[in-house]
């Protein structure tokens, strides 16, 4: 079942130079009952995400993918967590995000 992540739903949005705006979410292809990663710490067990609830990818890099060439020079607001991870970073400089704002 599609759905939301169990342990912390995460929403990317990108707003591009044009004022349009790209989101990307951390859904599901096989959300859970419970979280597999149970209480590990953050940043910790993600390949359970991919194993277990199917995640596609982390917000960050759905949105990424949603806004395609638009996201050069554009900016990144971050709902739901308290950082990008590395990965997340590296997909932001290579798209030419210029900032990730995190709310």
């Amino acid at each position: 079942m599609i759905g939301p992540c169990v342990k912390q739903v995460v929403t990317a949005t990108i707003v591009a130079d044009d004022g349009m705006q790209f989101v990307g979410t951390n859904y599901c292809l096989n959300a859970q009952q419970t979280c597999p990663r149970g209480d590990l710490p953050s940043g910790v067990g993600y390949e359970l995400c991919v194993s277990v609830c199917k995640q596609t990818a982390h917000a960050e890099v759905n949105a990424i993918k949603a806004a395609g060439d638009a996201a050069r020079g554009a900016v990144l607001y971050l709902h739901g967590h308290t950082y990008a991870c590395a990965d997340c970073r590296a997909a932001c400089d290579t798209a030419g995000i210029r900032k990730i704002a995190v709310c």
